[in-house]
This record gives structure tokens, C-alpha cells and sequence, in this order.
């Protein structure tokens, strides 16, 4: 029987601006106008943590407030607290509506958000059963550990892409080769020898190097641009068409949760470490089913309101 303990933590501050100003008659050929500025400096941290459903990978990414999440670490499960994958330092919003001379009308809305944070994740060997012995770095049972030595979301944040060599070089310089907790039991307990753990494939993994011109998580851009023309029939009817723009400058957008760079460290392509631009294709945000989606590509929109 599996029980859902309140164990975990969520920590979110932030540091809110809002500028609203109406003004009549700013400048010529305008006749009334309307600006707000938001501006959201912040941090959200959790302790990361496992998909209770371990298939494909045991991390579910940019997901972790919408449902069960397991423990990143069982024995101590704020071991790694740090950056929530839904974690944005910078939020930039503005907006504006202009009043127009003979009925017309036009708006604006532009977002311009920081780059998400994620883990980095020695991943699975895929060498069977006994993964334990390879990428269990605490002791605790679960595996595919975060590199030692870094929390949740230190990507992005405390591990830059430049950042990104020494951490793993770091890591295969300590660790590769070596016990894991796991594995220092049966050598402390003679069943075998450093040797033969290390014969077995029962030692921490080596990671790859990032490639040349690795890319991180990407900023989302975002300009929506409208017009729209306000016609009084008579006393009761009204007719308003208009035209909109999503994206107006087409930003080329990626990593919206959950479609973002995997924190496993490995060498395919989609990969932290693993991916260039010209990979990237894979969590570039597309158009998906609706009219609208933030950061998605340019979509122009015709409507017509009537009101009577």
C-alpha cells in the first residue's frame, strides 16, 4: 500500500511591481490611452523530487506542483532543495490600449519571462538490475541522483552552460569509478573487493562532456499586437471587426513545461550538454490545436463582435 505523506516543501517570494496609468489626449492622433507595466522579481523553491511512474525516466520536468511527486531523496527529502522546475526569475509584461481617431482602436501585450531552472541528473546505465550500486549517490534507494553537490534547479541558476564542463569534469574527476553508498556495504562487509564492484559495473558512471556550442533553457519572447474598428449602427447596434496578431514577431520560443531540454546527462540530442540549436527543434513551442498559445508561433486573428 503506497501513502501520500505531506513531507514535501514549496517556498515561493517575490517582489511584485504594477504601473498603471490612463491618459486623455497624450499625443496627437490619439484620444485616450492606457499603459500597465508588471514586473515580477522572484524565487520558487522546492526539493525536486520523482514520477511516480517510473517510465520513461524517473523526473518529471516542469510538472511538479500539478500532481504526486515522489521524494528525490527517501531518507532526507529536502536534501535537495532548490529552484522548482517551474521557477522564473525575471517576469516583464506591459501592455497598452490606444483610442484612435473615427472609431478605431489598437493594443498591445508583450511578455518577456527568464529562463526555467532544472537538475542535472546522472541517468540510468541501463545495465540491468542493481542500480544501486551505480547511480544511487545517498544511500537512500532511489537512483538517478542529481550530480552530488548540486540541488534542484541548479541549471540555469548556480551551473551556467559554460558552467556545465567543470561540474561534470568535477564529477568524473570524484566520482565516476567510484562505490556509491550502496556499493561501500558489501566492500566494508568483504563480499567484494573495489576491483570487482568496478569489474561488475557496479560503480558510479562516467559522463559525457557537453558538446560545442551547447545551448541551456531559453528565455520566452512574446508581442501581441491587435486593431480593431467600432461602427454605431443607429442607437442599439454595433458592429466592431478587427484583426489580432499572437506573437507578432514571430520569437522563435522553447522549454515550455513539460516540453523542455531533459536534465539527464547524456549524449542524445535534447539533452542538457547534448544539444545545439539546430537541436533544439524538438522543445521549440508549436502552434499546438488552439488559436492562441503563449510563445507559439505568429497567428493572425480576424473577429467580429456585434453587440445589440
Amino acid at each position: 500500500m503506497n501513502f501520500l505523506l505531506p513531507i514535501g516543501r514549496s517556498v515561493y517570494n517575490a517582489l511584485d511591481f504594477k504601473l498603471v496609468q490612463n491618459v486623455n489626449n497624450p499625443f496627437r492622433g490619439v484620444r485616450s490611452a492606457n499603459f500597465q507595466v508588471a514586473y515580477s522579481l522572484s524565487k520558487f523553491i522546492n526539493p525536486g523530487g520523482a514520477n511516480p511512474n517510473p517510465q520513461p525516466s524517473n523526473f518529471q520536468q516542469g510538472s511538479d506542483q500539478d500532481f504526486v511527486i515522489g521524494a528525490a531523496d527517501n531518507a532526507n527529502p529536502l536534501r535537495y532543495m532548490g529552484p522548482s522546475t517551474l521557477d522564473r526569475t525575471h517576469q516583464l509584461s506591459f501592455g497598452g490600449s490606444f483610442g484612435l481617431p473615427w472609431g478605431f482602436q489598437t493594443g498591445v501585450i508583450a511578455h518577456f519571462y527568464s529562463p526555467l531552472s532544472t537538475p542535472l541528473v546522472v541517468p540510468n546505465s541501463n545495465l540491468g538490475g542493481g542500480e544501486i550500486f551505480r547511480t544511487d549517490f545517498t544511500g537512500d534507494g532511489t537512483t538517478q541522483d542529481y550530480i552530488p553537490g548540486t540541488k534542484n534547479g541548479a541549471f540555469m541558476r548556480k551551473v551556467s552552460v559554460a558552467g556545465l564542463t567543470n561540474v561534470i569534469n568535477t564529477y568524473n574527476h570524484t566520482f565516476a569509478g567510484q562505490p556509491t553508498p550502496a556499493g561501500q556495504v558489501l566492500i566494508t562487509n568483504n563480499l567484494f573487493t573495489a576491483s570487482e564492484l568496478f569489474s561488475a559495473g557496479g560503480v558510479a558512471p562516467t559522463l559525457p562532456t557537453p558538446v560545442a556550442g551547447a545551448v541551456g533553457l531559453a528565455w520566452l519572447k512574446d508581442v501581441d499586437l491587435s486593431l480593431s474598428w467600432k461602427y454605431k449602427i443607429k442607437e442599439r447596434v454595433t458592429i466592431a471587426p478587427g484583426i489580432s496578431f499572437f506573437n507578432a514577431f514571430n520569437f522563435a520560443n522553447f522549454d515550455l513545461p513539460p516540453n523542455v531540454l531533459s536534465p539527464y546527462i547524456a549524449q542524445t540530442v535534447g539533452n542538457i550538454g547534448a544539444t545545439t540549436y539546430s537541436g533544439t527543434q524538438n522543445v521549440r513551442v508549436g502552434a499546438g490545436t488552439g488559436v492562441y498559445g503563449l510563445g507559439a508561433p505568429r497567428v493572425a486573428e480576424f473577429n467580429l463582435k456585434i453587440t445589440f
